[in-house]
């Protein structure tokens, strides 16, 4: 593999390790990086998702990701027929269609005839998935900038990286942005627990606004 001009010759040399293993798993159909480690030399963490042919991603993937998170890996599986049975996922695949950093490490992309359309539902769905995800299983790095894109997304707007999804958020959705803290762009990549309650209202008020309840 091509040595990534952003990732640190140690990383590169893991992100071999991490190709050759999955596609050793039945039914890759793609491996791609995302993130801010495919455009920017500061980044935290290399992000992985395997799409596979399959109905549901293979439990190996749990494995995989609790193997290489140490290194600060994190791998998550997705099947190429999920949006066929998660309203949220949606959200996910018209992102990711417009996202021009993300990187095809093996195989092709699989959504790239797919037309998606959403409805403010979805983002909801979305929303509400990843904040409980976020509150119940403690992950909450990404949980801000991921809702601030989901967003976005429903309004054909798709940022590249985190400081310019909040500049776009903050212009498109100026009565939602009013619930954020000051400091927002302090948690598009420090949330974590002793913070995350700060965040609550702006996710209620959001919820509110796709419920068309405020």
């Amino acid at each position: 593999m091509k040595k990534d001009s952003y990732l640190k010759e140690e990383d590169s040399i893991i992100l071999d390790k991490v190709i050759q293993e999955i596609k050793k798993l039945q039914g890759v159909s793609c491996i791609m990086q995302i993130g801010s480690s495919t455009y920017s030399k500061d980044y935290r963490d290399i992000d992985i998702i395997i799409f596979f042919d399959k109905a549901l991603p293979p439990p190996q993937i749990s494995e995989l990701n609790r193997k290489y998170s140490k290194y600060n890996f994190y791998i998550e599986g997705n099947s190429i027929n999920a949006q066929q049975i998660d309203t949220g996922v949606k959200i996910f695949i018209k992102f990711l269609s417009h996202l021009k950093t993300k990187k095809i490490l093996y195989g092709k992309y699989p959504y790239k005839n797919i037309k998606v359309s959403i409805n403010k539902i979805d983002v909801a769905y979305y929303i509400r998935y990843h904040y409980n995800f976020a509150l119940f299983q403690g992950i909450y790095e990404n949980i801000l900038s991921t809702s601030l894109n989901a967003l976005l997304t429903y309004k054909n707007i798709f940022p590249e990286n985190k400081q310019e999804t909040l500049h776009l958020f903050n212009k498109t959705f100026p009565d939602l942005a009013k619930f954020l803290p000051k400091n927002a762009e302090y948690y598009l990549r420090n949330t974590d627990e002793s913070n995350f309650r700060n965040l609550y209202n702006f996710f209620e008020e959001s919820i509110k606004f796709l419920l068309n309840k405020k």
